[in-house]
């Protein structure tokens, strides 16, 4: 397959990445390594792995809870800890089912009725990286997300701070009567490094992988795209998915991809656009240059015609 102009991958922040990699565009020392020949040497392509990391505070009902609901998790909440913040940076889904798969594998009981919060961090500062196992295609990539490893901590103590906002909530009503005990962490679980070791051994992913062909000037040796979503060393090539945001959204990234799809379908048309008019200015160009020599070819023959009747 060959296109007349360019090509458009949007094969999401997992297989984006891993299908440049075997096709040799990546780091160079990492293709190296599995024995793919590089073709570009992109750093950042698989660096800057981002997710949407949350933990959980889980509730027994003190009794059923309704069956009405669209999802299991009809609501939100949104927190600024910080007066006068720009975004929120602390957000929360509702469960109204006993959300239990990590909780369960620590050893907490498992209620009939139940339901919980979840403590999500919005914007983490936290990043990961994807890599290839080996040089096939039909092998998965390796994701390394590194949840809860920036070094000032900022996403562990969004979790601490999570957990504490959502006691808070349950203990006003209407929550606080449909609640029979606090199963997981546990009203035992109270310092700031429990809270911290708990909510990290109970998190789990939203399924919000993005980040790893972050977009970035030409002074950002790890953007694989500049701000025209063209692929750096391949200016044939766009990416238009979740892998190019060079930070995490606030809220779900399916929006910003939508965004990005838009934008990038912009780009395209008014290159494109750009290349007819440019090709129409050319051809009217040449179009006079072409009538400008023959009249000159016609003047010219003209002054022989009436030397040879002199």
């Amino acid at each position: 397959m060959k296109a007349r102009h360019e090509y458009v991958l949007c094969a999401g922040a997992i297989d984006t990445p891993r299908l440049l990699l075997l096709s040799g565009i990546g780091p160079a020392a990492d293709l190296a390594a599995l024995g793919i020949e590089t073709r570009i040497d992109v750093p950042g392509v698989g660096e800057n792995l981002l997710d949407h990391p949350e933990s959980l505070i889980l509730w027994e009902a003190s009794r059923p809870i309704p069956p009405m609901s669209a999802m299991d998790s009809d609501a939100g909440l949104f927190v600024r800890r910080e007066p006068g913040a720009a975004r929120p940076d602390l957000m929360f889904h509702l469960y109204q089912i006993p959300f239990t798969f990590n909780t369960e594998r620590l050893g907490y009981d498992v209620p009939e009725h139940g339901f919980g919060m979840t403590p999500n961090v919005p914007r983490p500062r936290s990043t990961g990286r994807l890599t290839l196992a080996d040089a096939r295609p039909e092998t998965k990539p390796l994701l390394d997300f590194r949840y809860f490893t920036d070094p000032d901590g900022y996403d562990e103590r969004t979790i601490v701070d999570g957990l504490r906002l959502a006691r808070e909530v349950a203990a006003t009503e209407p929550f606080a009567s449909w609640i029979a005990r606090e199963i997981a962490p546990g009203p035992a679980l109270r310092s700031d490094e429990d809270l911290s070791a708990y909510g990290r051994a109970a998190h789990h992913t939203v399924y919000h992988p993005a980040g790893t062909c972050r977009m970035g000037s030409a002074t950002d040796e790890l953007a694989v795209v500049d701000p025209e979503l063209r692929l750096r060393g391949a200016p044939n090539v766009r990416i238009a998915d979740a892998s190019i945001f060079p930070l995490m959204p606030s809220v779900n990234p399916m929006v910003t991809v939508l965004m990005i799809g838009e934008r990038a379908a912009d780009l395209i048309s008014a290159d494109l656009t750009g290349r007819r008019e440019q090709t129409a200015q050319q051809s009217q160009q040449t179009a006079r240059q072409s009538e400008q020599t023959a009249r000159q070819s016609e003047q010219t023959a003209r002054k022989r015609g009436q030397g040879s009747r002199e």
